[in-house]
């Protein structure tokens, strides 16, 4: 219909500088003068109907987002480590988090986040009180990446590849995979993750990534090998099966002189590496059920061992290996429709993972330790979650 009336409106044009040639009113340059610049009307109201503003290109595939998180830590004592007194304590928190992502064209996308921090690696909370004077808190770089879709080879194989400071593509969202990483921590490199579905029920993805501990201009780069093999299987409609196998390949780690002081802090002994580095074997898996509806099942279990991590004498003791973690969990309900609940039991011997990574809200962030967790969730409004948790 658009279309049309543009044509009709042009028709009207000629036929009134007909008329007026016929009756003498104009010449034959001025007619040709009227239409040229007809024309170029034209032209320009259509480049504008077709052309977006420059500012409509900007937004155009950009998505903003944030979230607030209030926490209240309340930590009770039986007694001391090795008979020391303790006392509770009690802490109120935030996380604050902003940023974006944008599609920049159909196979490449950038994002960038900003977060609350204390330049604790493991944790954005900020503790109301932290700083004196009520003064300010920081804010960090939290993600900063680019991620690039390749074309398929032509084996239904669809690749990504992310460079710059991610999210850890290694870990699972779907349990509580809190053992060998802490979910705060976004590690930078590069990451490939090529992913085949063979039918609408399978699914299996891989992940590879190359990740710097420190740079180094005068030595090699502590830094990690990591690869990863992923598969979930679809039964019926109510059953999902998952697993993954993944090995880890830290080296040059006596080239940051603060990685071993730490790892040694946070529960690991120096048995726990090898020749400046150290190799670990992962794999867990998972079940879920949905066969009640609103009622959801998921039950997990995860393993890790340290290669090399051997026996030996630490401060004058004899010790073995302590190279194996290992935990269990299960959860039930939904979280947007009634509730959702979980029980977990963890063990982490002292060099089962690298203790500078173990996840900071487990243990204190320790290895050497075991025990339960007990949690839930509830919406309670939109985009609005309560959770508590019990170590």
């Amino acid at each position: 219909g658009r279309a049309r009336a543009a044509d009709d409106d042009s028709s009207a044009v000629d036929q009134i500088v007909a008329v007026l040639k016929q009756k003498g009113l104009i010449d034959e340059a001025t007619g040709n003068e009227i239409l040229a610049k007809q024309a170029k009307a034209e032209a320009k109201a259509s480049a504008e109907k077709t052309t977006p503003s420059v500012a409509q290109g900007l937004l155009e595939g950009l998505i903003w987002s944030g979230d607030l998180r209030l926490r209240d830590e309340q930590f009770w004592y039986a007694k001391g480590l090795q008979g020391a007194s303790a006392n509770d304590n009690n802490r109120i928190r935030y996380r604050a988090r902003f940023g974006f992502t944008k599609q920049v064209n159909s196979w490449a996308q950038v994002g960038v986040r900003l977060a609350s921090d204390t330049t604790d690696y493991r944790s954005t909370n900020v503790t109301v009180g932290q700083n004196s004077n009520f003064s300010f808190d920081s804010i960090y770089m939290d993600l900063a990446y680019a991620k690039f879709e390749l074309p398929d080879p032509g084996f239904d194989v669809k690749t990504s590849i992310v460079a710059g400071k991610f999210a850890n593509p290694f870990m699972w969202k779907k349990t509580l995979d809190k053992i060998m990483w802490d979910d705060d921590i976004n590690p930078e490199g590069i990451a490939i993750t090529p992913t085949w579905q063979p039918t609408e029920s399978t699914t299996i993805w891989a992940n590879f990534g190359y990740f710097v501990e420190l740079q180094q201009s005068s030595q090699v780069d502590p830094r990690v090998w990591a690869y990863q093999l992923n598969g979930s299987q679809k039964f019926a409609e109510a059953f999902e099966v998952g697993a993954r196998v993944t090995y880890y390949d830290w080296e040059n780690l006596q080239n940051d002189p603060n990685f071993f002081t730490g790892s040694f802090a946070n529960g690991n002994q120096p048995i726990a590496f090898k020749h400046g580095g150290a190799r670990f074997l992962e794999s867990s898996g998972y079940l879920t059920w949905s066969g009640i509806p609103d009622w959801p099942a998921l039950l997990w279990g995860t393993w890790v061992a340290n290669l090399d991590a051997h026996g030996g004498v630490v401060n004058g003791v004899s010790v073995s290996a302590q190279n194996n973690a290992w935990g269990l969990g299960f959860e039930i309900g939904d979280a947007k429709k009634w509730a959702r609940f979980g029980v977990a039991y963890n063990s982490v011997e002292a060099n089962g993972v690298l203790g500078l990574y173990t996840d900071s809200d487990m243990f204190d962030g320790l290895t050497n330790r075991r025990g339960y967790a007990f949690y839930g969730a509830r919406q309670v409004a939109d985009n609005t979650e309560l959770k508590i948790s019990l170590w």
